[in-house]
């Protein structure tokens, strides 16, 4: 009677394992993910929220007048460069990815793809420097890219949570996601424990060895010449920065190349170019002062290599200043 019973439990226990595993088939297969993925925050609305909040993505794009549209592209309406706005946009990037490739690529692929892996298209005149959404320190849940891409979608074009969610690209993210949960923290830390309000006072006094605020903005305060800082520990990990701070030539942000400008009169003139029409063109020097020259003066323009940001950080400035000018920056969240 025991045996009887035991093979009867043996084979309801089996039975069950195998619906179970040909369901979860069935869901993978069929893009199943997405429940997950379309349940309550995931909306245009809350994606709005996370690209002008937490997401950060407005500190280098905009969305038509409103946003920073100088490191990355403008994903509104934008003159003749940006015709369409990115939600129609990533319909044209989609057909331009298919034909180099040879592989269906949809919209809503091109929209999460920006996200899982930036680099994969990069839009001319742009640098590949944009980071990964969904790693750190930007760290946004599978769910919360979701709804920024919702929301991109839903300038000029359909929300259609469904094809986002079901996108490989999606699906490979959440994996992604998912392994890196319980891994150890970053465990990269500078050397000495730095006194942010030391560094403070160093980023903003003009007479100091480091008059960052000549040049950089945080806030209301500070200038324009080179990238806004005012989130720069919330979108850029410490290694990035540092290098910054030491090497600022070894990547020089997109919109913030500098330029040598030869006069006919024979004169120099080197800065970042801050404007530009069909009468001149205007440099700002590393001091913030700007300068326009009339077009009709220029013998010759090229782009420089070499940033116009000191690059003598390591000589200026002693341990302790600069661990203190770190501690300052890690607090720019």
């Amino acid at each position: 009677m025991q045996s009887a019973f035991l093979k009867a439990t043996v084979f309801t226990v089996g039975l069950c394992a195998i619906y179970i595993y040909i369901g979860e088939v069935i869901t993978e297969i069929s893009g199943g993910a997405k429940t997950a993925a379309t349940a309550a925050g995931v909306s245009p609305e809350a994606g709005e929220a996370i690209f002008w909040g937490k997401g950060k993505c407005h500190t280098c794009h905009s969305l038509g007048s409103r946003g920073s549209a100088i490191r990355g592209p403008n994903l509104g309406v934008d003159g003749a460069r940006f015709p369409l706005p990115i939600g129609l946009r990533a319909e044209e990037r989609a057909k331009e990815m298919s034909q180099k490739s040879g592989k269906p690529i949809t919209a809503a692929d091109y929209l999460v793809q920006t996200h899982h892996d930036p680099g994969a298209y990069v839009v001319e005149g742009y640098k590949n420097e944009m980071p990964a959404a969904w790693k750190a320190p930007i760290k946004l849940k599978p769910e919360e890219v979701l709804a920024v891409d919702l929301y991109l979608q839903s300038q000029g074009g359909e929300p259609k949570v469904e094809a986002l969610a079901s996108s490989q690209y999606y699906i490979q993210m959440k994996k992604a996601a998912e392994s890196q949960k319980g891994a150890p923290a970053e465990t990269f830390r500078p050397y000495l424990k730095g006194d942010p309000e030391k560094g403070k006072a160093l980023f903003f006094d003009p007479e100091s060895k480091a008059p960052c605020a000549k040049c950089h903005m945080v806030g209301d305060q500070g200038g324009k010449v080179g990238p806004e800082l005012t989130n720069v520990s919330g979108t850029r990990d410490l290694p990035y920065v540092i290098e910054s701070i030491l090497e600022p030539s070894a990547q020089i942000a997109s919109g913030f190349e500098p330029f040598l400008i030869v006069t006919k009169d024979g004169e120099f003139v080197n800065g970042v170019k801050k404007a530009e029409d069909d009468q001149s063109v205007t440099l700002a020097d590393n001091e913030g002062q700007q300068r326009k020259v009339p077009k009709a003066k220029i013998e010759k323009m090229v782009q420089q290599k070499k940033s116009i940001m000191p690059d003598n950080f390591r000589e200026l400035l002693t341990m302790e200043e600069f661990h203190d000018l770190l501690a300052y920056l890690e607090t720019l969240k």
